[in-house]
């Protein structure tokens, strides 16, 4: 159990959960039953990023229980925070934690936020009436950090809410097979 995804939040973490247990299902990768041992969540892109949030993971790291890290955050909105937000700042970022930890780690950083990159995996039909959705309820000045869309996708499409044979979760579910081979 030397494996730990770190993210945001618990939409994050159910988002990923899902895609788990989609490649366990394809026999892609194979954990143990209890999923949430694999996750820290952050509460927030500026948590994830400040090092001095990780002493006791620290400490793991050194004495070999953590090996691995997946790094899990959110590009967000360049406005919000000049230092680590829009994708540019928010890998410098993540490098730079990367760099401090000293363990082996991978990242991945999602176009703007969760919402939108879920988005991004639908068809260009649907995708345009979320998008329509969207324009006419003004949910980016309601909260643009909220997965409304993404929530209001899930609860529609309960049995089967993303298409991971869509290409735009290959780069995440290369990284997700990367963290769980040998485990």
């Amino acid at each position: 159990m030397g494996i730990r995804i770190v993210c945001e939040g618990d939409d994050d973490k159910k988002f990923i959960i899902s895609l788990m247990n989609h490649l366990k299902r394809e026999k892609i990768i194979n954990f143990d039953k209890n999923i949430n041992q694999y996750f820290i969540i952050k509460n927030g892109k500026s948590k994830l990023l400040d090092i001095s949030s990780y002493s006791d993971m620290e400490k793991q790291i050194k004495v070999g229980i953590i090996s691995k890290l997946l790094f899990l955050l959110d590009c967000d909105y360049i406005e919000d925070d000049i230092n680590c937000n829009g994708c540019e700042n928010s890998e410098k970022c993540i490098k730079n934690l990367i760099k401090k930890l000293n363990v082996e780690s991978k990242y991945f950083l999602f176009n703007k936020n969760l919402n939108f990159f879920i988005l991004n995996s639908l068809s260009d039909d649907i995708k345009k009436c979320f998008e329509e959705f969207q324009n006419c309820h003004n949910i980016d000045d309601f909260n643009k950090n909220r997965k409304v869309l993404t929530s209001i996708y899930r609860d529609l499409y309960p049995k089967k809410p993303y298409d991971f044979s869509n290409s735009i979760f290959d780069e995440l579910k290369n990284k997700l097979i990367w963290l769980f081979k040998g485990e």
